[in-house]
């Protein structure tokens, strides 16, 4: 099996020998820069690749410099697996040590060994005295089982143990998790001839092959916050060796296509499929050293050291009204400029000045907003904080509600960067299992599924049921309404992807249903209360023939409609079936308002049992299908129809004729080719 990579991070006073040490074990000078462009996509500035006895690979990456320390450092945050702390034997533990190694224990890097450097220079009392101090240091840190080596970068004495100490904690170092985002801060930004833009940096977590298409985030000062996106990375060199792929934790040179040197800078990052974007605020777990002299009041201004960003902002304690040194408590950082930030990110704090290190911490929410101390608020961040996966897991779909989230955006959601990737399926699916996840599409929960938040969903379909519910009890004429008038009504004109998914629970449970008029309740009365008879008298009207029909019939008057007293009134001489009273004189008929009845034929079409032909004309389905059917059968013998012919042959106006043939061409039954119809097919 092979082992994977780590990187090893050095650290310690300037002029303690980590260059000399570096270069004795690699045989690699990291302060070389000008050959740099000689050998092409070169990334040997500060950083070399060390072969361990046990033949395991690691990338070193050395840090030449007090202030260069603290920015480089903070970018191989996450991928630095463990450190080398060096102190010189004729110094000891100095200030710059103390401060490295505290801010290795803010950045949590999980282990890592001090050499003992320049003990050519001293006598051997002076190494047990050093050693001593060192181990005294050592216990105020968490790494008070971190072995000490003494060594020499001139002589070579005590390497051959240095590089055996470091051999058995790189087989200690806990595995990396799985962190859900590829990223990489970058460090470094040049341009060679007959190649383009190279950047340089240390791969957070993910991988990068070639030919991949990345975002470089955030947008540069002044700029669009966009930033840039579509960015294809053109080929790929770890340790001066091209290669297809690069993986989490690894030294790595990018050459990018499309891109001017000018573009990109250092502090942005290399994202692959972005899912957190740059932000003002984030809430965070913030840490102050025990060394710093006084405590942070509630709001100071600092700068954060993030990746190999530097970044003013605003510190703004969230449960405590001062943070004493060395203690901890939650705070809002609201960035001066965007800044990349994604949850579990750790992060440097420094005075303004005198520039100091005086704290860090992590990060908690990078999509945050200005908010008060209220207990809910405080709770949410303990359980993003500490919470169990399935926990976090029901708060993202609740938080996300009333929109879904595919089951494979939510496995690889950075805020469960806390949890490896098998159980956070075991999580969602245990999620699906007791209901606080659920499917909204209908189909099995696979990778691409809608998972919405279980009880808000069910919530909302309650709500969507009653108000159907609610509709048909005030009009039983029309029990309908629209998505849009649901929307207007549940989710204040909005687009709910939940909506959609409540309506299609409710239709396969069988409690609403949906026609081409809206969706209404299934227990909806067809005609309800006193209305059905009116209903049933109005319906009437339609269903006779031209006794019936309107004054606009041949021969036929306003006297043409029947009288209240359901007596034939005079007129058409028995008229055509093809003629249907107007809503007017229907409702006269009857005795019923006009608008009244307006609202029974509309509901009575919405039933099926009245079909609305042409404007103000209204038939019964079989009464239209007989009519329907005598054109058909008379353009399959004639070829075609004309309109007078059709005229003729029902006995009746234009009107009817007209609105009746158009409705066949609506309906796609019939052609319409000059002044005539052909027919299509037969209306089943």
């Amino acid at each position: 099996m092979a082992q994977r990579p780590l990187t090893l991070g050095t650290a310690g006073h300037i002029d303690h020998g980590k260059t000399t040490l570096i270069r004795a074990l690699t045989g690699r000078d990291t302060d070389r820069l000008k050959e740099e462009k000689e050998r092409g996509i070169s990334i040997e500035l500060g950083y070399a690749e060390l072969v361990l006895p046990s033949g395991r690979h690691v990338s070193v990456v050395d840090v030449p410099g007090h202030e260069r320390f603290v920015r480089t450092m903070v970018s191989g945050a996450t991928g630095i697996d463990l450190f080398l702390l060096v102190v010189a034997a004729d110094d000891g533990v100095m200030p710059q040590t103390r401060e490295h190694l505290r801010i290795i224990e803010l950045l949590g890097i999980p282990t890592g060994l001090v050499a003992l450097s320049k003990i050519d220079m001293v006598d051997l009392d002076m190494v047990e005295l050093a050693t001593a101090d060192i181990e005294e240091f050592l216990a105020t840190t968490r790494y008070v089982e971190a072995p000490v080596v003494p060594v020499s970068g001139v002589t070579g004495e005590g390497l051959p143990e240095l590089l055996a100490a470091l051999d058995r904690l790189a087989d200690q170092v806990p595995e990396r998790l799985a962190y859900p985002a590829t990223r990489m801060p970058v460090d470094r930004v040049f341009s060679l001839k007959g190649i383009g833009t190279v950047i340089t940096g240390t791969l957070w977590s993910g991988t990068i092959s070639s030919e991949d298409t990345v975002a470089i985030l955030p947008s540069r000062a002044g700029r669009s916050s966009a930033g840039l996106r579509d960015v294809r990375v053109r080929s790929i060199q770890v340790h001066d060796r091209e290669v297809a792929e690069a993986v989490g934790g690894r030294r790595v040179a990018l050459n990018l296509t499309g891109v001017d040197r000018d573009e990109v800078d250092r502090g942005q990052w290399v994202v692959k499929d972005p899912t957190v974007e740059p932000t003002y605020l984030a809430d965070v777990r913030l840490s102050l050293l025990s060394g710093t002299a006084d405590p942070l009041p509630r709001v100071s201004q600092a700068r954060v050291d993030h990746g190999t960003a530097e970044i003013l902002a605003k510190v703004v304690l969230a449960d405590s009204e001062t943070l004493e040194p060395g203690g901890s408590c939650y705070a809002q950082v609201r960035f001066e400029e965007r800044a990349l930030v994604y949850p579990g990110d750790q992060f440097i704090l420094r005075s303004l000045t005198p520039v100091t290190t005086i704290g860090g911490g992590r990060v908690i929410d990078p999509a945050s907003h200005k908010h008060g101390t209220g207990r809910r608020w405080h709770d949410r961040l303990v359980l993003l904080e500490e919470g169990a996966p399935g926990e976090v897991a029901a708060l993202l779909l609740e938080e996300a509600f009333p929109s879904a989230l595919t089951r494979v955006r939510l496995e690889a959601s950075p805020y469960l960067w806390r949890s490896a990737t098998r159980k956070i399926s075991a999580a969602v699916a245990g999620l699906l299992d007791d209901g606080r996840a659920v499917v909204g599409d209908g189909r099995t929960a696979g990778s691409n599924a809608r998972l919405f938040h279980g009880p808000s969903l069910l919530a909302l379909t309650d709500r969507t049921l009653e108000a159907l519910r609610e509709h048909a009890g005030h009009d039983a004429l029309n029990p309908y309404l629209t998505l849009g008038e649901l929307r207007r009504e549940l989710a204040g004109g909005k687009e709910w992807p939940a909506l959609d998914a409540a309506l299609d629970r409710l239709q396969t449970s069988g409690d609403v249903l949906r026609t081409e008029h809206g969706y209404r309740w299934a227990e909806a009365p067809v005609i309800g209360g006193a209305e059905s008879a009116a209903v049933e008298q109005l319906l009437a009207q339609f269903a006779g023939s031209g006794a019936q029909a309107d004054a606009e019939a041949p021969g036929a008057g306003r006297g043409s409609a029947r009288r209240k007293d359901g007596s034939a009134a005079s007129g058409s001489g028995g008229g055509s079936p093809a003629e249907a009273p107007s809503v007017a004189l229907a409702a006269e008929a009857v005795g019923l308002a006009p608008r009244e009845a307006q609202k029974m034929v509309d509901a009575l079409v919405r039933q099926g049992r009245l079909v609305r032909v042409g404007e103000d004309l209204y038939y019964p389905p079989d009464r239209l299908q007989d009519l329907l059917d005598r054109l058909a059968t008379a353009m399959e013998e004639a070829g075609q129809l004309t309109l007078a012919e059709a005229r003729d042959m029902l006995g009746t106006s234009r009107r009817y004729s007209q609105a009746l043939l158009e409705h066949m061409d609506s309906e796609g039954l019939t052609l319409r080719v000059g002044e005539a119809r052909r027919l299509r097919r037969r209306r089943r």
